[in-house]
């Protein structure tokens, strides 16, 4: 593991740590926090239960370059497997990520996108969101509140 992939993953642990009113802090044997070969950091941490969606998970996967700068990434709101097993498509509930799709169906010239329908994560267009932090700010605006999330709504 380098020291980048450890300082991505302490820093994934302190935001769960300081953020109780958004992450399941209670479920602490539900987080994976971990490097993956020589460059990936993937995570999937518990969020407190959503009046509509129930157990769900933030899951991270992030790409570090060789000088520890997050390269690509992907950060998806998801419903929990760990009771039930589910698709991809299944399980998906909003994403925000930076990762190369250059080919159809959606060329993009600016690769921050949103991928913004439940249950079709391939769907997706523009967002301003470029880190973690911000993810970690909208999904507690639909955690802490209850509100449901909708296709509609743009960040």
């Amino acid at each position: 593991m380098s020291v980048y992939q450890q300082y991505r993953i302490d820093e994934i642990q302190r935001l769960f740590e300081v953020n109780p009113d958004l992450f399941d802090t209670k479920n602490s044997d539900m987080v994976k926090i971990k490097a993956k070969g020589i460059s990936k950091v993937v995570a999937t941490l518990p969020l407190n239960d959503h009046p509509e969606y129930g157990e769900t998970i933030l899951n991270i996967s992030e790409t570090l370059d060789d000088d520890g700068n997050i390269e690509s990434y992907h950060y998806g709101w998801e419903l929990s497997q760990r009771v039930k097993k589910r698709s991809k498509q299944e399980r998906h509930i909003t994403g925000f990520g930076n990762e190369d799709h250059s080919g159809p169906p959606m060329f993009e010239p600016d690769p921050y996108h949103h991928h913004h329908i439940p249950h079709l994560p391939a769907k997706r267009k523009h967002t301003s969101v470029k880190d973690l932090e911000t993810v970690v700010e909208i999904l507690k605006n639909y955690i802490v509140s209850g509100l449901t999330y909708d296709q509609s709504h743009t960040f």
